[in-house]
C-alpha cells in the first residue's frame, strides 16, 4: 500500500494577507541592513560577524527602529541565522 499525500490550501482575508505582505517587506529590509553591517565589518576587519553578532545586530536593530518592531523578536533572530 502506497503512502498517501494531503494538500492543504489556507486563505485568508485581504488584511491578513496585507500584515503578511507588510511583514515580509521588513524582514526583507532587515536582512538588507544586516548585509550592509556585514560588509562594512568586512571591509574595516577583513573578518566576518559571527552569527551571535548578527542575532544581536538583529535585535538592536528591531529596538532601535520603529519599522523593524513590527517583526517579532523571535522572527528578527531568524532572518539573521537564515543571513549567516
Amino acid at each position: 500500500m502506497g503512502a498517501r499525500a494531503y494538500k492543504y490550501r489556507a486563505y485568508c482575508s485581504k488584511s491578513t494577507a496585507s500584515v503578511l505582505k507588510t511583514q515580509l517587506k521588513t524582514a526583507c529590509k532587515l536582512y538588507n541592513k544586516l548585509l550592509h553591517a556585514e560588509e562594512e565589518e568586512y571591509r574595516k576587519t577583513k573578518h566576518a560577524m559571527s552569527e551571535n553578532e548578527l542575532r544581536q545586530l538583529a535585535l538592536d536593530l528591531r529596538k532601535k527602529n520603529p519599522e523593524f518592531q513590527a517583526l517579532h523578536s523571535q522572527v528578527a533572530q531568524q532572518v539573521a541565522e537564515r543571513f549567516y
